[in-house]
């Protein structure tokens, strides 16, 4: 006989929650490691399961694939006519007979760069040893010289970039010895240094970096009136045996010869001298100490 009570109303089955999809990884064996860094930067061997060069890979087969991949090209596979792991040209395929058979491409390089002709033969002439093939060569050349192009425009840029921050650290130098006249110390040096050796040693000292150095410019600065005093001093008087007469009698009416309020010591010792050079044994006239 039918149960003529009310039935209660079952509550909706729920779905079961779908379980998170395991990480291929946590399959490996834990005593399976590799060569690799801790946290804190120092070598270690760390556990497949966790090692960070297998996590962008989605599956096992994909990290299988690319091993297989990069074991081809470092040719650590030795498969059947393998050039790096058999030593020899590919069958059907010329090898030149001298390094200097294979043709380079034409790469565009930057106008200040040029190709060390020692280092290009010393890649053809392993190529050739490596029995490469001329496509693998230019294929090799194409592909490593702009790399390396770029590499040494990057170290150039940063050297300069690195050169105007040291510069900017030695004139705040001489900015917190010197303060405001910091500007001045800087004409000098570079004036004692024109007046020394020219743009020549200005040149060398720039190439070599000791023209940023803040010490390298305060000892110029301090030698610049010296410099100064024995170029005015070679402006305004011939050497004495180079004096006539003439120039002697010119430099005698000299306010600093015979003004007492003007006298130069040194103007005094040339006209002394060119006297004695041309007058052996006689005394000047007029000259007053």
């Amino acid at each position: 006989m039918p149960d003529a009570r009310p039935q209660k109303p079952q509550a909706p089955t729920q779905a079961a929650a779908p379980q998170a999809e395991q990480d291929w990884r946590e399959t490996l064996p834990e005593d399976w490691t590799a060569p690799g860094r801790d946290a804190a930067g120092n070598e270690a061997q760390i556990p497949l399961r966790a090692h960070p060069a297998l996590a962008k890979y989605a599956s096992k087969d994909e990290a299988i694939k690319a091993l297989v991949h990069a074991q081809r090209l470092l040719g650590k596979k030795a498969e059947a006519g393998s050039l790096l792991g058999m030593g020899l040209c590919p069958e059907g395929q010329a090898c030149p007979d001298t390094p200097a058979g294979y043709t380079l491409p034409e790469l565009d390089m930057p106008e200040d760069f040029s190709v060390n002709d020692a280092l290009r033969a010393a890649f053809l002439e392993k190529a050739h040893e490596l029995a490469l093939t001329d496509a693998q060569v230019a294929g090799l050349y194409a592909w490593f010289m702009p790399l390396n192009v770029q590499a040494l425009l990057d170290q150039r840029e940063n050297a300069k970039t690195e050169r105007a921050l040291s510069r900017e650290r030695e004139l705040s130098a001489l900015r917190q010895v010197h303060g405001g006249a910091a500007q001045g110390v800087l004409e000098a040096a570079r004036r004692a240094v024109l007046a020394l050796g020219g743009r020549e040693l200005m040149e060398r000292l720039e190439a070599c970096g000791a023209a940023d150095d803040a010490r390298v410019v305060q000892a110029f600065a301090r030698v610049a009136p010296l410099v100064s005093e024995s170029a005015l001093r070679g402006r305004d008087a011939a050497p004495a045996q180079n004096l006539t007469p003439q120039r002697l009698r010119e430099m005698m009416r000299d306010p600093r010869y015979f003004d007492p309020s003007r006298r130069d010591a040194d103007f005094v010792r040339q006209v002394r001298e060119g006297f004695d050079a041309l007058y052996p044994g006689e005394k000047e006239q007029g000259l007053r100490m």
